[in-house]
């Protein structure tokens, strides 16, 4: 019995050391495992025949081609606060007007996941980029682990799931501009069929030192006949503002109402604050569809008064705890009149008093 267990038991080991060496692309095994992976999304002529795919996670909107264009559309509709585009190795990013280059580690993370989405979710686009590193337990699960071969200054993993050889997780290393370590690890649902394919409809994202964030995938389409010019505007629609000394216009980007109270979202940042002239304490007449409110601003969210004391009955003008423009809040006060004024881009105003 113990013979036979010893036996047992360096069988496994020596099947792990075998699958821990890296194979060569022309190992029949490897190939297959690839292969596997093709046929585990709908195989290589369902894949050949899909020219777009389009869908949403969240505000964001994901359009891709088959030629690894990517594009990434944040608002919602019709408002679009930030698109990020992936187009001939560069990496773009348009934030409330603001256009900026993205580079290293996250240009790597684009250029990566818009080769993924453009292979509906399997290594497809990655064939001859990629060695096996062997197979590696994470707990009780065992994934065979994949990475680029060539990794520039990031470096790119893949697992897989030995039952189905469907991706399970994604993970990036690098280091940021600073010196400072950078790590994505993407956890990926079960892959569910969808028009013809088999794609996952949620993953679970987190980088090192932030917390995770859920992606759940809705409206999913298939070859959707896409303006010609998709992949080359980067335009953003934010309205657009005002600003002069005591006063600022703008529009209405997104609003919320809760028991608690009203949040309405202004497409005004820190530059148009500042060109207002605005301090902590000033009184500010609020203006929408004809119906004035009294807030007081508050440059920082330090300065903000506390949770009971605005219980008791605020409206307030504050920078926002995410994101980049300015919010208005109504606590435990009537906003009836002013919530029937509201929809995106509707255009709002602030007079100092």
């Amino acid at each position: 019995m113990k013979t036979a267990a010893a036996q047992s038991t360096a069988a496994a080991v020596l099947l792990i050391m075998a699958l821990s060496v890296p194979v060569s692309g022309e190992d029949v095994s490897f190939k297959a495992m690839l292969q596997k992976n093709i046929e585990a999304a709908g195989g290589s002529e369902k894949l050949s025949q899909v020219q777009n795919l389009s869908f949403r996670t969240g505000n964001t909107r994901f359009v891709v081609a088959a030629g690894g264009e990517l594009k990434l559309s944040t608002g919602k509709d019709p408002v679009v606060t930030e698109v990020i585009l992936v187009k001939d190795g560069r990496v773009q990013r348009n934030s409330y007007n603001t256009v900026t280059e993205i580079s290293d580690p996250e240009k790597t993370v684009y250029l990566t996941l818009a080769r993924l989405y453009a292979g509906l979710f399997s290594l497809r686009n990655f064939e001859g980029q990629l060695k096996l590193e062997g197979l590696v337990a994470f707990g009780p699960e065992k994934l065979y682990h994949l990475t680029l071969a060539k990794p520039g200054a990031v470096r790119v993993d893949f697992f897989l799931r030995p039952d189905d050889f469907r991706l399970k997780r994604l993970v990036f290393q690098g280091k940021t501009a600073e010196g400072d370590i950078y790590e994505v690890n993407t956890d990926f649902g079960p892959f569910e069929p969808v028009e013809g394919l088999n794609i996952p409809l949620s993953w679970f994202s987190s980088q090192v030192g932030t917390r995770g964030n859920l992606s759940e995938v809705t409206e999913v389409k298939l070859n959707q006949p896409l303006p010609g010019d998709v992949f080359s505007r980067l335009e953003v629609n934010v309205g657009a503002t005002e600003a002069e000394p005591g006063q600022l216009k703008g529009n209405v980007l997104d609003f919320n109402s809760s028991p608690y109270g009203l949040t309405i979202s202004t497409n005004w940042r820190k530059s148009d604050v500042e060109k207002a002239g605005f301090r902590t304490g000033d009184k500010l007449t609020f203006l929408v569809g004809g119906v004035e409110s009294e807030l007081v601003f508050y440059a920082s969210a330090a300065e903000v008064p506390n949770r009971n004391e605005l219980a008791q009955g605020a409206r307030v003008m504050t920078p926002p705890w995410f994101g980049e423009t300015y919010v208005i809040q109504f606590f435990a006060v009537d906003t009836a009149s002013i919530a029937n004024k509201l929809k995106p881009l509707a255009p709002i105003e602030v007079k100092k008093k």
